[in-house]
């Protein structure tokens, strides 16, 4: 074995973070070569720029693999799944690593990338973890009492209602959505939560874009709300989530779509950045 489990764990230091491709980078050299012939061998789909949605995807599945000890072993390699990724003809997708010999360098570069993989015995994908369930009839609550006035102009139309009235709207559109079961798996800050879409002016189709979406952390006794988000924002977030990224709503892929190109790398590590304190 290259590297010890202890010494894996160590270099990836805690999962309570939102630098998650920092945190890969400090395991393992991945080239920018490597990561490019992954997205070409996978089902089409849009990684954004410089496939740093991509290179986040990897971050959060390759420490689910160690931690979860998915990975497999032999004298001088290991090797992963590369999360759920799959090629067109459904063949899963493998990076493998070895040893850096480089001293004061991560632990691990990677030296491969792709379906054919030579190995004693290939790794399984990680278990994306459940998010937790839901108590029916809870509070929900707003973590602080201005979450429209600071996002004013996400929501236009609300922009002269008072802040109770601003608040019950955020509350009664996600009760609403969570009775429909709209809610979505939700990676953030090293635990998974949901995202509720906000249909606050029409709910005739459920099929387009919500004027909002709502991270909402459960606790046992409330649903926490922290900020509210436009469609495209927590896409990232939603995609290390799921299996395949159809398996997102239609509207988010879209709405991603449409910005992907211009989504900063800082944006895509922390969709939901602090309030400014007042």
């Amino acid at each position: 074995m290259p590297v010890p489990h202890s010494e894996l764990l160590e270099a990836l230091g805690s999962p309570s973070t939102n630098e998650v491709v920092a945190r890969l980078r400090r395991l393992v050299h991945m080239s920018p070569v490597q990561l490019s012939n992954l997205a070409r061998a996978a089902l089409n789909e849009n990684w954004g720029d410089k496939l740093y949605v991509l290179e986040k995807y990897l971050a959060v599945h390759i420490a689910w693999s160690i931690e979860q000890e998915r990975y497999t072993t032999s004298d001088t390699q290991l090797y992963v799944t590369a999360g759920h990724l799959q090629t067109r003809y459904g063949t899963p997708l493998y990076l493998v690593f070895e040893k850096n010999s480089n001293v004061g360098r991560q632990p691990l570069y990677c030296v491969h990338s792709g379906s054919d993989v030579s190995a004693p015995a290939l790794p399984t994908a990680p278990e994306i973890p459940a998010s937790p369930e839901i108590p029916r009839g809870v509070e929900i609550v707003m973590l602080h009492d201005h979450i429209l006035q600071e996002n004013a102009d996400r929501v236009p139309f609300l922009g002269q209602t008072p802040s109770v009235s601003q608040m019950c709207a955020v509350s009664g559109a996600i009760q609403w959505s969570l009775n429909r079961g709209l809610e979505l798996p939700y990676w953030y800050f090293g635990r998974m939560n949901y995202l509720v879409p906000l249909y606050m002016q029409s709910r005739e189709n459920i099929t387009l874009a919500p004027d909002l979406i709502a991270p909402i952390q459960v606790t046992p006794d409330a649903l926490m709300v922290r900020t509210v988000l436009l469609p495209h924002m927590p896409y990232a977030n939603a995609r290390v989530s799921v299996r395949r990224h159809d398996q997102l709503p239609h509207w988010l892929l879209d709405a991603w779509n449409t910005v992907a190109t211009t989504v900063s790398p800082a944006q895509i590590d922390n969709p939901e950045p602090a309030p400014v304190a007042g």
